[in-house]
């Protein structure tokens, strides 16, 4: 539970205070027998304001996560379910945990996969399966999204570090107005250098073509990553293309990126640094017509133990994202204290504080929160 002064409440320029209370519920659960995993989580989150600046808010993060043995290490049946606020506009990328709910709604991705893994002699095996996806939103103007997903992905073991890759995908999405066929073919391979670190990579050519609009259009896939522990320092480096969906438009985003995290950690102390570089586009038309968006975004953690019980920690974001028609330019910081009051109960205190500047004036505004909290964990 907390409770906070926010100085903008709306996220506009000489936007009006409040004060907001929120209560936070949250449980998780696990269960992994012989031949069935089932895991789920929840975190509800209430906001109430005070002088009636927003209306009331119900909003939820949940997980729901299954898996069959359906038949002696061979059949499976996976069932996965993710309910969570999500930008409305894709290209911001993924939620900043410290921001609010301004200009974000709820997104459901419900996903149902049947697969096989069978196994060609000691060194070969395969992932051969279906997936049904669901995409929808809780407003009711926001396109609802049908995907199949046929996949097979293939693994040749040449040694103990080194493995072949490769893997076909043919993708159909389908909402109101559109039908999109996609094809995806790669190959490549994992390599385990030593033993504290793994490098991969998948390429290929990928297809998309848009039914009802006669379009289609060709580029490279890839996905690549690179993990290594150098003891107290975590290198994770990963870069590649997905597909996203967004909620503003209906229309499905090309997305390339790429990611860089360094987390050193000390007796008390640990610290990350990382990075991202992306760019959407939609190739739903031929040419440059399809809209573009470029968004690199820098940021650092700090978390340091002053005593057994009291915690300080720190974070800074740039985000920058350059569009066709306007670049717009967001900080975020915040720094707070938390003290554990017993092995149950804490007790914490936040600044947060939020600055967007755009060539858009609507994007220009700034936001400073101040609040405390309480929680308990049973």
């Amino acid at each position: 539970m907390s409770e906070e002064y926010n100085d903008n409440v709306k996220e506009e320029r000489h936007g009006e205070e409040d004060f907001v209370t929120s209560v936070r519920p949250g449980l998780s659960y696990r269960h992994e027998g012989a031949r069935t995993l089932l895991e789920t989580t929840y975190r509800g989150t209430w906001n109430h304001y005070a002088s009636g600046s927003r209306d009331q808010e119900f909003n939820h993060d949940a997980m729901l996560h299954g898996l069959l043995d359906a038949w002696d290490g061979f059949l499976f049946l996976d069932l996965r379910d993710t309910y969570r606020m999500v930008n409305q506009d894709r290209t911001r990328g993924e939620t900043v945990e410290e921001d609010s709910t301004v200009d974000q709604l709820q997104q459901n991705i419900f996903t149902f996969s049947p697969y096989i893994t069978p196994r060609f002699g000691e060194r070969g095996q395969a992932k051969v399966g279906y997936a049904y996806s669901n995409i929808w939103y809780d407003e009711d103007d926001r396109d609802s999204k049908n995907i199949h997903r046929g996949f097979v992905d293939g693994e040749y073991e040449l040694s103990g570090q080194t493995v072949l890759l490769s893997g076909y995908s043919y993708t159909q999405e389908l909402w109101e107005d559109e039908t999109l066929d996609r094809n995806i073919l790669y190959l490549g391979g994992r390599y385990a250098y030593a033993e504290n670190g793994v490098v991969y990579l998948k390429a290929g050519p990928q297809h998309t073509r848009y039914r009802d609009r006669d379009t289609s259009s060709s580029s490279l896939f890839w996905d690549a990553g690179l993990d290594h522990d150098f003891g107290t320092v975590l290198l994770h480096l990963n870069t590649g293309v997905s597909f996203e969906d967004d909620p503003d438009t209906g229309e499905t985003y090309e997305r390339r990126f790429g990611t860089l995290r360094l987390t050193k950690t000390w007796s008390r102390t640990t610290a990350s640094v990382y990075s991202t570089l992306e760019e959407y586009e939609d190739r739903s038309d031929e040419g440059e017509d399809g809209e573009e968006v470029r968004r690199t975004l820098l940021g650092m953690s700090l978390s340091h133990e002053l005593s057994e019980r009291l915690t300080a920690s720190m974070g800074l974001i740039h985000d920058f994202q350059d569009r066709s028609d306007d670049d717009t330019r967001r900080w975020y910081a915040n720094v707070g204290l938390n003290y554990a009051l017993s092995e149950r109960v804490g007790l914490g205190c936040w600044y947060r504080f939020k600055d967007s500047s755009s060539d858009d004036e609507e994007e220009e505004y700034q936001v400073n929160r101040v609040g405390v909290q309480l929680t308990m964990t049973f």
